[in-house]
């Protein structure tokens, strides 16, 4: 069965740059207040559209305040949108995952026939329509997007339980009279964790990406939050004033963090496939 093995992944050398920049992203984040030279929501009209100096490292927005701020304030948003909502549609999909691949065959064959006319309709548009509908509000959008995530994590859990059913372990388990519960809790879903670890990593990044998307459209986090994405939108009704760095930094800050999680992604699926465990001489394996 997959297992995962640290030693494997730390010698794994994108896996462990995008590691690394990823701590260095979430440490930055939680760090925020304490980094910034100025606070994130103070304006300075007298230095409207500042450009980057050493006043201002990353120059200021269209009321004076200090983007290197407002990008810190920005990641605690982002992230933390990121990693609950995955988290949300983690447990949904596991749930899902794990109510059809334990059930029979004709309940497996429904629920999957409805999980696939699910998978049909586009995240992000199923996002979109969601968001119409009622006030826009951190909460709301943390929910929405975990609820219009979790069908591959379903799929993924369907599958390796189905998997581990049909192992020796669980057999014996059957027999010793444990419960549907405890072969659940206890023995399929530790052994479905190694590759379910890879599907809620690349998660967490394709999660930071919608919430980009969303508030960049006024359709997400209500614009007077600093996410990246309200960033990267106001940034681009500055870019007629020359204000540049307005969508350049918040616009490197989501392509940095979601290519640090796709690298630790990928070394995390490398180690898990069989298939791909010892392929030597890559690029990325020691």
């Amino acid at each position: 069965m997959p297992m995962f093995n640290m030693a494997s992944f730390l010698r794994h050398r994108l896996a462990k740059a995008g590691l690394i920049g990823l701590a260095i992203i979430i440490a930055v984040a939680l760090l925020g207040p304490l980094l910034a030279p100025y606070a994130a929501d103070t304006p300075d009209l007298s230095a409207i559209y500042a450009a980057p100096s050493l006043s201002h490292w990353l120059g200021t927005d269209q009321l004076g305040r200090d983007l290197f701020a407002r990008l810190l304030a920005g990641a605690q948003v982002s992230l933390l949108v990121a990693f609950i909502a995955t988290l949300i549609a983690t447990l949904l999909g596991c749930c899902y995952g794990l109510l059809a691949g334990m059930a029979p065959m004709w309940l497996d064959r429904i629920l999957m026939q409805l999980l696939d006319a699910v998978l049909a309709i586009p995240v992000l548009l199923l996002v979109i329509v969601s968001q119409a509908f009622g006030e826009s509000s951190l909460l709301k959008v943390i929910a929405v997007i975990g609820l219009a995530s979790w069908m591959g994590t379903a799929r993924l859990m369907r599958t390796e339980t189905r998997r581990l059913m049909q192992s020796e372990f669980v057999a014996a388990a059957i027999v010793g009279g444990a419960s549907r519960l405890r072969l659940a809790l206890v023995h399929v879903l530790p052994n479905a964790a190694a590759p379910l670890l890879v599907v809620v990593t690349v998660g967490v990044g394709q999660a930071v990406l919608i919430e980009s998307t969303l508030s960049f459209l006024n359709l997400g986090v209500p614009s007077t939050l600093p996410s990246w994405g309200n960033l990267l939108g106001n940034g681009m009704s500055s870019m007629l004033s020359g204000a540049w760095w307005m969508v350049v930094f918040p616009g490197v800050m989501i392509v940095i963090t979601v290519l640090s999680i796709n690298l630790v992604g990928d070394g995390l699926r490398d180690i898990v496939d069989p298939k791909r465990r010892h392929i030597g001489g890559g690029p990325g394996v020691e």
